[in-house]
C-alpha cells in the first residue's frame, strides 16, 4: 500500500478538444454569418482584383480562419483554467 501511488486527478485530452473545438466551432459559424453578411467575398479584394476563387471557396476559407482564431482563444483560456487549477490543487494535473 505504501508503494501504490494514488492516481490524480487528469482531464482526459478529448475532453479538452472538445472544449475547445466545440464553441469555437459554434462561435466561427456565427461569425462568418455576420461577416459575410456585412461585405460581400468579391468586395474584399483591393483595386478590383480577381482570383480564381468562387464566392463559395471565400465564405470556406473565411470560416476556417474565424475557427482557427477562435480556437486558438479556447486554447489560451483553457490553458490559464488549468494552470489556474494546479495552483489552487497541488494534486489536480490537467
Amino acid at each position: 500500500m505504501a508503494d501504490e501511488q494514488i492516481p490524480k486527478k487528469q482531464i482526459p485530452k478529448i475532453h479538452k478538444c472538445i472544449a475547445v473545438l466545440w464553441p469555437s466551432f459554434l462561435t466561427a459559424v456565427v461569425a462568418t454569418g455576420l461577416f459575410f453578411s456585412a461585405f460581400d467575398p468579391d468586395e474584399l479584394f483591393p483595386f478590383n482584383e480577381t482570383l480564381e476563387i468562387s464566392p463559395l471557396g471565400i465564405y470556406t476559407i473565411g470560416f476556417f480562419i474565424f475557427w482557427l482564431i477562435t480556437a486558438v482563444s479556447g486554447i489560451g483560456t483553457l490553458y490559464f483554467a488549468i494552470t489556474n487549477c494546479m495552483q489552487k490543487n497541488p494534486d489536480f494535473r490537467g
